[in-house]
């Protein structure tokens, strides 16, 4: 009775453990393609911060680029890239209006 008392225990809490970590442990390459996004994206900061620009065709061409990307993330529901692609369309944009309109 003691044994299957501990069996059906250990049973259970293998069970929660399963149930509370399912989906919210994030793979590695999940965290490198994290780590991976924000050094790409972080390349244009010090263009901003800095004041000297590129030519509007390079932000310009990456936004589109960025934006054929993001619909395939849309498609394929892909969370790292989505966020990656959103990232990268805002911080080009926002260049790119500072190099045509205030430079």
């Amino acid at each position: 009775m003691q044994k299957e008392k501990l069996s059906g225990l250990s049973q259970k809490q293998k069970l929660i453990t399963s149930i509370s970590t399912n989906g919210k442990v994030m793979k590695l390459e999940d965290k490198v393609a994290y780590f991976g996004m924000v050094l790409v994206q972080g390349a244009l900061l010090p263009s901003h911060f800095s004041g000297i620009f590129p030519h509007w065709s390079l932000p310009f061409f990456l936004v589109i680029g960025l934006c054929c990307y993001q619909y395939r993330a849309y498609v394929q529901k892909d969370v790292v890239y989505t966020i990656g692609n959103m990232t990268g369309i805002f911080l080009n944009g926002s260049m790119l209006i500072r190099i045509l309109f205030f430079s």
